[in-house]
Parts: structure tokens; sequence; C-alpha cells
């Protein structure tokens, strides 16, 4: 990093320099004890990944100097007002001013730097929208407010910036370039004997004419290139159509929109299986969630003992709203235990994709470290989705390829998980509560399946 006391320009520079690092994130957190500092430095990152494609930088400093002064326009709206009163992120990203494929996202006129906004289960999607178009998105944060690590674990990625460290958040890929070695001291010269001092100057009088010459040169082509340019209009109009055509051709946008649009969720996500949550009563019979109608009465738990055990963790990978654009290629679905999850949320219907079933917490991160690694997943996060809607049981491991194939045609996507005896047992889904299981159950009954809300358990297959 650069050294102290540099100013503002500086560390924007220093963001121009650490962009390359960016080229296969898709969201990351910027941040450093100094505010000033981690803002430029996400300015001079998005002003060079612009040059690429789209990004958008988030304010969750609170009104931060360095990017309202590059605001266009006088809509106050922002992150707060997208958060807590449901304002679309399209409506609040503005264009950063004086850049390329740049939009800044202000605060807003809430605070929000505190945990009910850092926190938010909200950014996870946003991440993942960003991951889906091939954009980028930049949240400069501070490392001391309350939900920093919740953050940097929705979003898969922190580049911490500025001369003093802080406290990372563990598992948390980290975006810095090693530090540069020390430099090796010069060794004294020996004395230079007068043959020998006179054959050096007169090969830096050649090194300055020499370079004056090429200084030359490049001002006549920067002169010509400079005529060309202005006269480009007139002279592509003289040429022939199908080339004039050729050349005024624009290649398409590939993300209409900045972010595709999300849910408006303000509310953190419990774990629903967590110490003091309810998610089924001592009958075993699902809740009413009031705000979801659901077509069909409760679903009881099957298998209430096995809450302790079950294979609660998975890596969130996506989130679309339509079922068509949630499903994951071939890649993806070779994967163990991928789930293809239909959620309602503040009352619109999502399609949520997981992967994988891990019973501890450190399997699943070990899982999400793999899938980053191997360029499967870009950013990614671990969510708690210990409920699945099982399908069959005790199926012989010869036969789980040909059940699930079965299941495909009927427009089932399920998946195996190995249980204890070595059987296998088929699920579909995998839910955060048994109320979010309802509408793909009423939707398999409708299909002439039964199935049998159940915590997950066992292991990939």
């Amino acid at each position: 990093m650069s050294g102290p006391g540099l100013i503002p320009e500086k560390w924007e520079l220093e963001g121009r320099r650490l962009a390359p690092l960016l080229d296969s994130v898709c969201a990351v957190v910027i941040a450093a004890n100094d505010p000033a500092v981690s803002t430029q430095v996400a300015i001079g990152v998005a002003r060079t990944q612009g040059q690429r494609r789209r990004v958008a930088i988030a304010d969750l400093l609170g009104e931060s100097p360095a990017l309202e002064a590059l605001l266009t326009g006088d809509d106050p709206h922002g992150i707060a007002d997208s958060f807590l009163y449901g304002v679309s992120l399209n409506k609040i990203a503005r264009p950063m001013r004086d850049a390329e494929n740049v939009f800044v996202m202000p605060s807003g006129t809430e605070p929000v730097d505190h945990e009910s906004v850092y926190a938010n289960d909200r950014w996870r999607r946003l991440a993942a929208g960003f991951h889906q178009v091939g954009a980028l998105l930049i949240v400069v944060a501070r490392p001391s407010t309350a939900g920093f690590a919740e953050l940097c674990g929705f979003m898969g990625a922190l580049m911490p910036t500025g001369d003093s460290a802080f406290p990372t958040p563990p598992g948390v890929p980290l975006l810095a370039p090693p530090a540069p070695p020390p430099p090796q001291p010069e060794p004294t010269p020996p004395p230079e004997r007068e043959s020998a001092r006179r054959a050096r100057e007169a090969a830096q009088v050649d090194v300055v004419s020499r370079r004056n010459r090429i200084l030359a040169l490049l001002l006549v082509l920067g002169a010509v290139a400079i005529g060309i340019g202005a006269m480009w209009p007139q002279m592509l109009t003289q040429l022939p159509a199908p080339v004039r055509a050729l050349l005024g051709r624009v290649a398409p946008d590939s993300a209409a929109t900045v972010v595709p649009p999300t849910p408006m969720d303000s509310a953190l996500r419990p774990d629903s299986t967590a110490p003091g949550q309810t998610p089924v009563s001592d009958s075993g019979v699902v809740p009413l969630d009031s705000s979801v109608a659901p077509v069909s009465p409760p679903l009881p738990v099957d298998n209430l003992s096995d809450s302790t055990v079950a294979a609660r963790y998975a890596i969130y990978f996506a989130t679309a709203n339509t079922r068509a654009a949630a499903m994951p290629d071939s890649k993806v679905r070779a994967l163990e235990a991928v789930a293809l999850s239909p959620v309602v949320e503040s009352g619109e219907q999502w399609f949520r994709v997981t992967v994988g079933a891990s019973a501890s917490r450190p399997e699943a991160e070990a899982l999400l470290a793999r899938l980053r690694s191997e360029k499967i997943i870009g950013a990614g996060s671990i969510v708690s989705v210990p409920f699945a809607l099982r399908l069959e049981t005790r199926v012989t491991p010869a036969l789980v390829s040909a059940r699930l194939a079965a299941l495909s045609t009927r427009g089932i996507m399920a998946y195996a998980l190995r249980q204890a005896d070595g059987s296998a047992s088929v699920y579909t889904g995998a839910f955060e509560s048994p109320t979010q299981a309802m509408a793909l159950a009423d939707s398999l009954r409708a299909v002439g399946v039964a199935p049998v809300l159940a915590y997950r358990t066992g292991r990939g297959f």
C-alpha cells in the first residue's frame, strides 16, 4: 500500500492498481479504518472495472463526502430507503459523474451504519444478482460496525485497505497484493576512471537525444489521431453501407439494469432451528405464517427426533424470480444435493438454488472454499436450510440415478442423501422453515406426488 499522509487522489490511484484483482469477482466489501481511504480506493477500482462491465458502489459509511460529490441528480433516496421502505434499487442507483458504466447507491435519508443494515440477508441476494449478470457490486463499509462480518460473508470477498490493519472476519477471502520485498542496499560503485566518465556522459547525451526524437514522433501521431477522430463522422458517411453498418454496430448490453429486481426484505431472517425458535409445535404441526396464505393444511414434520443431526447447512448459489431463470447449468447440477426451492418472501415468489447438505458448519465452509477455488461459484454464502420434502426412503445405491431421472421427467428436481445404513433418501427443495415448504408441497400434490416434510439427514450422494 501507499505510505501515510497521502492525498485522497493517491488512494484512488491505489484502487486503480488493485482493480485487476477483482476481474473474476462480482461482489466485494472494501474497508479501512479511515473511511476516506476506503472510499477513494473504491472509486479507483470502480473507474477501472467500469471500462469492462457495469459497477455499482454502495455507501454503507453514511453520506460519504467523496461519493456524494460524484452523484448526479438530487434524489435523496438511497440504501436505507430501499431496505426500510421498499424503494427500488434501480431507482436509487445513480450514474457516477465522469465515469462509464459506474453507478452509486447513496446511503439515503436514514443512517445505514448499524447491524440491521449490515447483517441484512438481502445483501446475499444482491451479490447473487450481480454474479448472474457479470456485474460488480462494491460495498464501502466500516469494519467497526456490528454486522460487518455477516456483510463480508454475504458478499464473499473483502479488500482491506489503508495503512493500519483491522480484524478481518474468518473464512472470508481477502483480496490484497503481497507486500513488496524490502529494498536491497545498493553496492558502492568503485571510482570511475576518466575514460569511463567520458563514455558515460556521451551515452547520456545519446539517450536524451533519442528520447526527444521519440517524443516528437508521438506528438505527430497524436495530432494525426485527433484529426482522424474529428473527421470520423464525415468519413463514416462516405463509406459503403455494409462497411458503415459493420463499423457502427454496437455490442448488445447483457445487463439492462444495474441489478436484477429483488424482493424487499428488510428484516433479518432468523435460523428457524436456532435455540429459542419454535419451527414446529409439540405435536409436529407447522404453525401458519400470517404473511403467506397456504393452499393446503399445515404439514407435520415426520422426524422431529432428527432435528439435532439434520444436514442443515448448504451453500447459497442464486435466486431468480422464475424457475427457468434459476435453473442451474449442468456443471452445477452435477454437484451434491442441489436444491431448487420456490419460496415466498414479502409476498413475492422466488426460486432459490442451494448446493450441499452438511451437518456441521466447518464441513459447509470447506465445500464453499472448494467451489470458489474451482471457479464454480463467485461469491456464495452458508445458509441454514434443515427442512426438505422427502419423496422416497431406503433406495438402494444402484437405483438412485434411475429414480432421480424419473422424477426429472416429471419436472421435479430431486437429490439423494446417503443414510447411515447405506441406503438413500430422496428429497426435493431445502427450506429454512416448514412454512416455506408448503408452496412446493402443493405443487407436488398437483402432479400426484405425496411429499413428507422432514429434517434433511445424511450426506451428499
